[in-house]
């Protein structure tokens, strides 16, 4: 493939990604709203370590988004008494209602995408996963080659 076709893709995909940014400031970034979300479906996941892993984030940028979290009253944190210098963190009846507004807000580009296309929406997505897949194997590679 020709260096200016795969560009024009990824200008393409800068502006997909650009229209599916939410209009609206609320007290969370997407970020910030991600980690809750994993906070709450994977309960058990929640320590920073695993946030990082879950959600493919830095652990510097979990790190800066769990400080604001917690200056925001989202979650909680408790020292793990197997290992004082590691804790587990916990979403707060606060970052509940934070992240239901958050989505909300997030969601509603992608609901309004779906409704003008849906069946392009459903089949761009359906790839997006299956790319998503091949990147975490990628990723999940690179860890075991490095532990060897």
């Amino acid at each position: 493939m020709e260096w200016t076709d795969m560009m024009h893709y990824q200008q393409q995909m800068q502006k997909i990604m650009r229209s599916l940014l939410p209009v609206r400031k609320f007290l969370l970034t997407a970020s910030e709203c991600e980690l809750l979300a994993h906070l709450y479906l994977k309960p058990e996941q929640n320590t920073p370590v695993l946030l990082s892993q879950s959600s493919g984030m830095k652990k510097e940028a979990v790190s800066r988004c769990l400080k604001s979290l917690y200056e925001k009253g989202c979650i909680r944190k408790e020292r793990q008494t197997t290992d004082e210098r590691s804790y587990q963190l916990f979403i707060t009846e606060t970052g509940l209602a934070e992240l239901k507004k958050g989505y909300e807000s997030i969601l509603q580009p992608f609901y309004d995408l779906w409704r003008s296309s849906r069946e392009d929406f459903e089949a761009f997505m359906y790839y997006a996963d299956r790319l998503a897949a091949q990147i975490e194997k990628g990723q999940e590679k690179t860890l075991d080659h490095e532990v060897l």
